[in-house]
């Protein structure tokens, strides 16, 4: 599923103490392509959780072309559970199904806050990491930018889960720029990203008018774009 949830390590962001961010439910999809070629859709969509007033979901769904199917399923998910605290977005249950046979790409993680651990199962190895304030997923990373922009606060660097390890993020303002999109032109603010000893780098447009929303999304590796994400639609 690697060409579809590649964005999580673009996002990411550190709260100050402050009243509890707002959430906007929304549902946007996205075309994909990779090293210019077609890799299909995919769709994200934001929701209010029914049983708690401060919590919600993230879910990607991908719709990928033939050629993409190689690497995922039709029925590819992943799905985050997050709580909206005073201290920013505090992911609760993490899941993953790469839509195709086996356990390889899958993964069902818990952040067990009050005791400070996160525990579950990756690729059907078992997984038990400390947790750390600020500690994010690899879908409420996006989560959490979001709400920080829309609050006016400046994104930094944060230690995200992503399967059985974690790994520390920069993220980084770059430069203003309007889009032509499917949605409209929009101007929006580039936002980049990297990590340690990496030869990646990953770059997202956000839209202030549409809520940080990000409309476009590229990751760079060794000078050269492979991955791009341009937004087709967006429902609120």
């Amino acid at each position: 599923m690697r060409i579809f949830v590649w964005l999580v390590g673009i996002l990411s962001v550190t709260f100050a103490h402050a009243d509890a961010p707002e959430l906007h439910p929304y549902k946007a999809t996205y075309a994909v392509s990779y090293r210019g070629i077609e890799a299909g859709t995919i769709t994200m969509q934001l929701a209010k959780d029914a049983n708690a007033t401060n919590r919600y979901t993230f879910e990607t769904r991908a719709n990928p072309s033939v050629l993409a199917r190689l690497v995922v399923g039709r029925d590819a998910v992943e799905r985050t559970t997050v709580e909206v605290t005073p201290d920013g977005i505090r992911p609760i249950h993490w899941y993953l199904e790469d839509g195709k046979n086996g356990k390889d790409g899958d993964g069902d993680l818990t952040f067990d806050w009050a005791n400070n651990k996160v525990t579950g199962e990756y690729e059907g190895k078992q997984v038990t990491l400390p947790t750390q304030a600020g500690l994010q997923d690899r879908l409420s990373i996006q989560v959490a930018v979001t709400a920080a922009l829309v609050q006016g606060r400046e994104p930094a660097s944060i230690v995200m889960v992503n399967g059985d390890k974690t790994r520390e993020y920069t993220y980084k303002r770059g430069a203003t720029a309007q889009l032509e999109t499917k949605v409209g032109k929009q101007e929006t603010i580039v936002y980049e990203s990297t990590r340690p000893g990496s030869n990646r780098v990953s770059k997202v447009w956000h839209s202030p008018s549409m809520q940080y929303l990000p409309l476009r999304a590229e990751q760079i590796r060794k000078g050269k774009v492979e991955t791009v994400m341009e937004i087709v639609s967006v429902e609120k």
